[in-house]
């Protein structure tokens, strides 16, 4: 059964042509400290196959509260000042609640 508090995130950011590797490192950065965080259940990225410049973050937290206080870490700050001068669009973040799963 699904806790109902649960809350995913999915966050897409684009690279600048040349700059994939920058945004990759950026991302790997708070990779771990994300997950040592309170309620923080995965945080996982991916690169797209279609477009290597695209990397996705899949998050799950144990509520949005926890998602909010991750919002407001260090950590994130440092990584939204790291992928402005990298980016080529505003990121795409989405959050979503669980309506069936396994």
């Amino acid at each position: 059964m699904t806790k109902k508090t649960d809350l995913i995130v999915i966050a897409s950011a684009k690279a600048q042509p040349g700059k994939e590797q920058a945004l990759e490192q950026a991302l790997r950065d708070v990779a771990k400290p994300t997950r040592a965080q309170p309620g923080c259940v995965s945080f996982t990225l991916f690169r797209s196959l279609e477009n290597p410049a695209i990397i996705v973050g899949f998050e799950r937290w144990a509520s949005k509260a926890d998602h909010a206080n991750h919002i407001q870490g260090a950590h994130v700050q440092t990584l939204m000042m790291a992928m402005g001068p990298v980016l080529a669009e505003p990121p795409h973040i989405v959050a979503y609640e669980i309506i069936d799963e396994e």
